[in-house]
């Protein structure tokens, strides 16, 4: 590979371990062989020796509560202090300078500090870097109790003053001068990260000693530092505590993958006397009266704070997590170079990339050196423009890549102080944001033209340059536009009445996101104005948060398969390894054991009729592993339950408008129009990009087989004399003696890649679409449509087999951006 060729002729002294790199990924961590993981700021992966090893020790030794005095309590209790001497071995510090207390994780070792730390009311500061993570900034709140004069988010900018001018303007404890005669002493509180999870930016460790310069006789700052990102790849040195940080926080797994739920706050020991503890309880005292408000603590700081039974089986697993990091790699040192090398030639790969009008593709989010990894740790943030200028939403680069099984890290990452500095969203917009609708985690990745997250690739130990040509060979194919595109080809000379163009199939999915029941040949089948009769009428909701469950959550219900007996006034459905389960079509939920639910339907908060029988209930759980009911959305129009209505993007009008167009459960319009030639081009591009693609690395079947119609869940299926996409220039067709209107394309995402007769996923058809049926952002199938009864025929009836006329095209080819498909 010239990639690799290229990279090793500059970085093959730093990177690989000596060599051992590509048997260390292919023993260690095979499951990385299906997928391309850089994401290891989220979590780094654990290698299979450690879980063989810690699986062996759990299975040839007893352990248990180490607060016991049996003797396999007493054997656990002598493990769990050897494996907290470790911990202060492998970052230098002298067991009598600094003790270890076991946390659940960075966080919880954070929010252990706040409740230890000795607040003076109405005097103790805080002040944390404005790029710390969420877990720093919560700090606050216990500055807050305290009625804390001096709350603030400092810049780097004011650090740098601070030490080189003595510059005290924008970083000074407001109790240096309200104490000066007073014998109390005052401790402030600065925190910050090492690296920032954000950015990868990293930070002078020596600021835990030059921040004491500010101390006074009777006002003192105590440090926290949290390592937690900065841990994953390099290690700290406490040999000498009095240019050490006071506090240290971490998490384990984002050191060795395993143990999950175990992290650690490391504290100096001469801060013993300082510190409060607010609540106790199993294991942290020495004598207690029930009756008397009167306890004494433990003496050591360990077991003073670790409040009840200890996560001891995982301490056991970080023993063997240590092992293995040892023999594999020996020490940090090797793996701080071996990233080095990798997120060097990422970044210059990537800074590197323009489109065809020489715009840059990136905005990277860091001014660091990425060879200077004293600056810069394995991280590389970013957000991407298409080459008209327009953002890419990270959204939708997550999910193309995920597609492509490439895993990464999309959205604010925790960070706002990073956000405020690099995509410049300020407190006051987040507030204005979060007014107007906007909360973290939800699909709005651009909002008000602006990006509200970014993404962020991050490398660790077990990282290779193949994994980062992957990345780059997918970045260039979806987003590098080398010359100018019309995503989707527009203005075609479409031809008003082709004859014989006929529908093909027609499909109903009386359940929301399960199996289709297409309608048997020459059958008729009611056309209502929410869609056909029973289409999306019934859904699965999860029984504790009342969200309707999807396929793309839960592929297995592909596997559901209702059918529609009309005649007998029955739905019966079946699933593999079930008994069929029998519904009255004439039957509402109301009408017999049921209760309302408020549910929510694609952000839209609507209140259907559950089934409550345990039975129903029962089926569904049984067959997809989750707790759900089975609830139905009342088709009357006088109903008083609440209904939905097409989206206004969809016709172009404001939402106090869409009254006149109801909606079942589908996502966005009553129907939805898909071409069998269109199918037929999609799969001669999968089967083209699979012949081009023969030696790739992954020799299994990753969706290149092509694939059917049923992936895109249509209600009308059409096929005679047209070309592909002819179905995009449309704007009115008679389909029988039924006339509809062609109100938009259909956004597609990743739902469209579960194999329905399977349950499995795999990346295409959405992998391929995104090459050439993307626009703004938005991969496009299909075409929505409403029913137009005052233009056709009573009784509002189709089938299958009947002729299509086409009634009116576009003269310009319209795509709306803002909505997505069912």
């Amino acid at each position: 590979n010239f990639e690799k060729s290229k990279f090793l002729e500059e970085f093959s002294s730093k990177y690989g371990y000596n060599g051992t790199i590509n048997s260390i990924r292919e023993i260690e961590y095979p499951k990385l062989k299906e997928v391309t993981y850089l994401d290891h700021s989220g979590s780094t992966i654990y290698s299979k020796s450690s879980v063989i090893s810690y699986t062996n020790d759990l299975m040839n030794n007893l352990y248990s509560n180490p607060h016991s005095k049996n003797p396999c309590a007493q054997h656990t209790s002598h493990r769990v202090e050897q494996i907290r001497a470790r911990v202060l071995r492998h970052f230098n510090a002298n067991p009598g300078e600094y003790q270890v207390i076991f946390t659940q994780n960075a966080t919880a070792s954070i929010k252990l500090v706040g409740e230890m730390f000795p607040w003076t009311a109405n005097q103790s500061g805080y002040k944390y870097l404005r790029e710390s993570h969420n877990s720093l900034i919560g700090l606050r709140r216990f500055a807050e109790e305290i009625n804390s004069p001096d709350i603030q988010a400092v810049i780097e900018s004011d650090m740098k003053k601070l030490f080189s001018h003595k510059d005290l303007t924008n970083f000074n404890f407001m109790n240096r001068k309200t104490t000066e005669k007073s014998n109390e002493i005052i401790y402030n509180l600065f925190a910050y990260p090492a690296q920032c999870n954000f950015s990868g930016q990293r930070y002078p460790l020596t600021w835990s000693t030059q921040i004491k310069q500010l101390d006074t006789e009777n006002s003192k700052i105590l440090v926290l530092l949290d390592a937690a990102a900065y841990l994953t790849t390099s290690t700290l040195s406490l040999a000498d505590k009095d240019v050490s940080p006071d506090f240290i926080t971490m998490s384990f797994y984002k050191i060795f993958g395993l143990p999950t739920g175990l992290g650690a706050l490391l504290i100096k020991s001469e801060l013993k006397p300082l510190l409060r503890k607010r609540y106790f309880g199993g294991g942290t005292i020495n004598a207690i009266a029930y009756d008397k408000q009167w306890q004494e603590f433990r003496e050591d700081l360990s077991g003073r704070h670790e409040d009840g039974t200890i996560n001891f089986l995982d301490i056991i697993a970080l023993d063997h997590s240590f092992d293995v990091m040892e023999r594999l790699y020996t020490n940090f040192g090797f793996v701080r170079e071996h990233v080095t090398s990798l997120i060097t030639y990422l970044s210059r790969k990537m800074i590197s990339f323009h489109h065809w009008n020489d715009l840059p593709v990136c905005v990277i989010y860091s001014d660091r050196d990425f060879s200077d990894n004293t600056q810069q740790g394995p991280v590389l943030n970013f957000n991407v423009r298409r080459a008209d200028g327009s953002w890419v939403g990270f959204n939708e680069l997550e999910e193309l890549a995920s597609v492509n099984q490439i895993y990464i890290s999309a959205g604010t990452h925790c960070n706002p102080g990073s956000m405020a500095r690099w995509v410049n969203i300020s407190g006051d917009e987040s507030m204005a944001n979060y007014k107007a609708g906007k909360i973290c985690s939800d699909d709005k990745d651009i909002f008000n033209n602006k990006p509200t997250g970014s993404i962020r690739i991050s490398l660790g130990a077990m990282s290779t340059i193949e994994d980062i040509i992957i990345w780059l060979d997918f970045f260039k194919k979806y987003f590098v536009e080398e010359t100018p595109t019309n995503y989707i080809t527009q203005n075609k000379n479409v031809v008003q009445n082709k004859s014989q163009i006929f529908l093909e199939r027609l499909t109903l999915y009386p359940i929301k996101s399960c199996h289709g029941y297409t309608i048997p040949p020459s059958t008729s089948w009611t056309v209502t104005s929410q869609g056909l009769l029973y289409d999306r009428e019934w859904m699965l909701v999860n029984s504790e948060t009342g969200r309707a469950l999807s396929q793309k959550v839960y592929p297995k219900m592909a596997l559901i398969r209702p059918i529609v007996l009309r005649g007998k006034e029955l739905l019966v459905i079946t699933a593999p390894g079930q008994e069929p389960l029998h519904i009255r079509l004439n039957e509402f939920p109301n009408e017999i054991e049921s209760s309302k639910c408020s549910s929510q339907v694609c952000g839209d908060n609507i209140q259907t009729l559950v089934y409550t029988s345990n039975h129903i209930s029962q089926w569904f759980t049984e067959f997809l592993g989750i707790t759900c009911r089975l609830a139905r959305q009342p088709t009357s129009e006088n109903s008083s339950v609440n209904r939905r209505f097409i989206k206004p993007h969809l016709l172009n009008v404001e939402p106090s408008t869409t009254a006149g167009s109801p909606l079942s459960l589908s996502n966005e319009s009553p129907f939805l129009l898909v071409s069998q030639k269109s199918v037929k081009n999609v799969n001669r591009k999968i089967m083209d990009g699979a012949n081009n693609h023969e030696n790739e690395r992954k020799e299994k079947d990753d969706g290149s087989k092509g694939i059917v119609v049923d992936c895109f869940r249509a209600n009308l299926v059409i096929n005679g004399n047209i070309e592909a996409y002819d179905e995009d220039q449309w704007k009115k067709v008679k389909i029988g003696g039924q006339v509809f209107k062609l109100i938009g394309p259909c956004r597609r995402c990743h739902m469209i890649c579960i194999d329905h007769e399977t349950g499995e996923k795999t990346k295409e058809p959405y992998s391929t679409l995104a090459t050439y049926r993307r626009n703004k952002g938005r991969i496009y199938f299909g075409q929505h449509m409403i029913h137009l009864p005052e233009l056709s025929t009573f009784p509002y009836e189709i089938s299958s087999g009947c002729d299509v006329q086409i009634l009116e095209t576009l003269e310009h080819q319209q795509y709306n951006s803002d909505y997505a498909c069912s």
